[in-house]
């Protein structure tokens, strides 16, 4: 196959799965290690992250005295595969609040109203 082949070059699409949600009520959502709690650095900010059950990575507040992340007072968590990639979502999430909340308040197919 030559160099100028349709497609030669292309590199593959790969997909990482990043949520934007609101806390569910206990018992909903995978259980948080508490164990696990690293105060991540992302730029000048460090934000609390934790293991879930499930393998993946919470992040959830942005104050250094941060609630637990099962808390009522937590509001939104950013759950991603790795600890710096939950960060690095909410923290830029966070600069600019009103896409924090479209994206929150998205529809079920991803549609935000």
């Amino acid at each position: 196959m030559s160099d100028t082949d349709a497609g030669a070059n292309e590199k593959p699409s790969r997909h990482v799965s990043i949520e934007i949600i609101e806390p569910p009520e206990p018992g909903e959502s995978p259980e948080v290690d508490p164990a696990t709690r690293v105060d991540t650095m992302v730029q000048d900010r460090l934000l609390p992250t934790a293991r879930l059950s499930d393998g993946r990575y919470v992040a959830w507040w942005f104050d250094t005295d941060a609630p637990d992340p099962d808390d009522d007072l937590t509001t939104e968590w950013v759950v991603a595969p790795t600890r710096f990639l939950a960060a690095a979502t909410f923290r830029e999430l966070t600069e600019d609040p009103a896409r924090f909340e479209a994206l929150v308040s998205a529809d079920e197919n991803g549609a935000i109203e």
